[in-house]
């Protein structure tokens, strides 16, 4: 029964140790991963306070840089007023009064005259310039803090998902361990625990087998040594009975021929039986007609019969007296045998438990049952054969193992010492088993990291297939507020007009040509083909040229922007008088030209040869202070 109990208590653990089992598989990854969102989330702490005070740092270098740079721009800008009054600047002299504050002395006209923009411009071109880049960098640092605290949320979320998960499996270990009654822990390797419960529940199951077997040889035996005691006893009887008849029972191996001999015996004697009756018919027939028959034969008889009949009747008749009497006799010894065998069976039948000759009747085995229980017999017996020779078996393993012990094991130890060192081994072999776990979860680690790595490595293959195509991007389009595109586009309709504007020098002037500089400055350069296609800074240009020059953009710009509005009017402010004799002819002639295809051109200019060659003029006067005319008394209005 404690076998039994024992059985069924493991085939009810069965299940529970494989969740054990599949517990662990699933509360040591999310440890795993716990450890690693820790880590990282520790880090990103650690990042998030750097990110922050670089941002600090940036935001008030920024402020710093900025306000530097308004200052100088408020310089720059007082500077370039200063400058622009330079022209005003020279017609003042000393005793005269300024026109602007009405002073006789003039003591800044020096100071003024020596000062540069040239370095204010510089430093204010260079704060702008750091400005614009500590405010991509602080972009790029609020970029990457916003994205690494979406990072730490995430992470956040995640460890504290893992956490529920991991207390729900936690829980469920503890009961399951609670239950099975160990005490264990997830981080330990189960794989010995689990061979070890396989291998007594295995025990058990050999253990029940060979209970159960030993239980029903037991059982078979008993009732072999019952049926051997039954057929000792009905053999005795057998034996009684036959030797009333003269008769013995037969060897084992000769009771089938014995068995068929004595139906015969019985089919014979039935057969007689019947030929008895039959042959006592033919007599009581036949008996009458012998009495008839005469006494000696004559052949000339007066019967009816002949005599031959009557002679085959009467060899007949004599004949089968002959058998009737041997019949007779062998009748009467049956029936003195049938006799005394019912004497016999009544005085045996008033011997045994049985009340009547039907009970008894009831009482025997029908032929299947024989049957089956020779075939059960032979069964038991081969059963019981095997079971010794295996408990034959087992008992030579055993004296052979006995006869083979471990090596290096001390014959001379004592029980104690034994189970000493069987403790000792036990224990050493917990340490290897955990030892191949710690060992193995390196492995599986070792294989995580590698399948992170790959994954990171086509992440980054993938990234760089992104680079390129944005590299390919900046390359076509530039950075990200469009600068290089923009070039690029403006760069295309600077060589249009750079054409329309050659067309206008052609007719203006035909010694000078202007062209786009090599480099990706959208600047222009001179050449000057009276002096093998030189080529020149425009800046190098005179005044005349320089006007020649603009009134040459100016034209193509009104050409090229034609075919959107169309300008019909072109005023010229001032220029002229930079220009000698014959350029001014040119020019002069390029704008009559101009007239003469529709449009209305406007000449400012106090150039005395422009009256002669410009019939409908406009005068005005200068009065004092700066910017201010009048119109001549002839074009006031009243």
């Amino acid at each position: 029964q404690a076998l039994a109990e024992a059985r069924a208590l493991h085939t009810r653990q069965r299940p529970l140790r494989h969740r054990l089992a599949a517990l662990q598989g699933q509360i040591f990854p999310k440890q795993k991963r716990q450890a690693q969102l820790q880590a990282a989330i520790a880090r990103h702490h650690q990042e998030q306070a750097q990110y922050t005070q670089r941002l600090a740092d940036k935001r008030l270098s920024y402020k710093t840089k900025a306000q530097e740079l308004a200052d100088v721009r408020t310089i720059c800008e007082q500077e370039a007023r200063i400058k622009d009054l330079e022209s005003q600047r020279a017609h003042l002299q000393s005793g005269q009064p300024c026109p602007l504050c009405g002073s006789t002395t003039h003591p800044a006209i020096a100071a003024y005259q020596a000062l540069e923009l040239s370095a204010n411009q510089t430093r204010r071109d260079a704060l702008e310039k750091e400005v614009k880049t500590l405010a991509e960098e602080g972009a790029a640092l609020r970029g990457q803090l916003d994205a690494l605290t979406q990072q730490l949320q995430r992470d956040e979320s995640e460890a504290q998902s893992l956490l529920q998960e991991e207390q729900a499996l936690t829980e469920e270990w503890q009961t399951l361990c609670a239950t099975l009654g160990v005490q264990l822990q997830p981080q330990e390797d189960l794989a010995g625990w689990l061979t070890a419960a396989e291998e007594h529940e295995q025990q058990l199951d050999q253990l029940s087998q060979r209970h159960a077997l030993q239980t029903q040889i037991a059982a078979h035996t008993e009732q072999v040594a019952r049926f051997t005691a039954q057929i000792a006893q009905r053999q005795a009887s057998l034996t009684a009975d036959l030797a009333q008849y003269t008769l013995s029972l037969p060897a084992p191996e000769d009771e089938a021929s014995w068995l068929n001999e004595r139906a015969d015996e019985a089919k014979i004697w039935q057969q007689r039986q019947t030929e008895f009756a039959d042959l006592q018919t033919q007599i009581d027939r036949l008996a009458p007609l012998l009495e008839t028959l005469p006494q000696t034969d004559t052949a000339d008889s007066d019967d009816d019969v002949p005599l031959d009949n009557w002679r085959q009747a009467h060899d007949e008749c004599v004949s089968l007296q002959s058998q009737l009497q041997t019949l007779q006799e062998q009748t009467t010894q049956e029936q003195q045998r049938a006799a005394e065998a019912i004497a016999h069976f009544d005085a045996a039948l008033k011997n045994s438990p049985f009340d009547s000759q039907a009970t008894f009747l009831a009482a025997l085995l029908d032929e299947e049952t024989v049957t089956r229980l020779e075939k059960q017999q032979q069964t038991l017996e081969s059963q019981l054969q095997q079971a010794k020779a295996l408990s034959a078996q087992s008992a030579q393993a055993l004296a052979d193992h006995q006869q083979q012990p471990p090596a290096g094991l001390d014959p001379t130890c004592t029980a104690e010492q034994l189970v000493q060192r069987l403790a000792q081994l036990a224990q050493q072999l917990r340490e290897n088993t955990t030892r191949q776990g710690e060992i193995r979860q390196q492995i599986k680690q070792d294989a995580d990291n590698r399948q992170r790595q790959r994954a990171l490595m086509a992440e980054m293959k993938q990234a760089s297939q992104q680079v390129e195509d944005w590299g390919y991007l900046n390359a076509l389009i530039g950075s990200k507020e469009g600068d290089k595109f923009r070039k690029f586009a403006q760069g295309l309709t600077l060589d249009n007009l750079v054409w329309l504007a050659n067309h206008q020098l052609t007719r203006l002037h035909g010694r000078y040509l202007l062209q786009r500089k090599a480099s990706d400055a959208l600047e222009l350069e001179v050449v000057d083909t009276w002096q093998a296609d030189a080529v020149r800074d425009t800046r190098t240009l005179s005044g005349g040229e320089s006007f020649l020059v603009s009134l040459a953009l100016a034209l193509a710009l009104s050409d090229l922007v034609s075919h959107k509005t169309r300008i019909d009017s072109l005023f010229l402010d001032e220029g002229f008088g930079t220009l000698d004799s014959e350029t001014l002819d040119a020019a002069l002639d390029a704008l009559d030209a101009l007239n003469a295809s529709g449009k209305t051109i406007g000449v400012i200019s106090h150039v005395e040869a422009m009256k002669e060659r410009i019939p409908v003029q406009i005068k005005v006067k200068k009065i004092n202070g700066l910017g201010y005319s009048k119109l001549d008394k002839a074009f006031a209005v009243e």
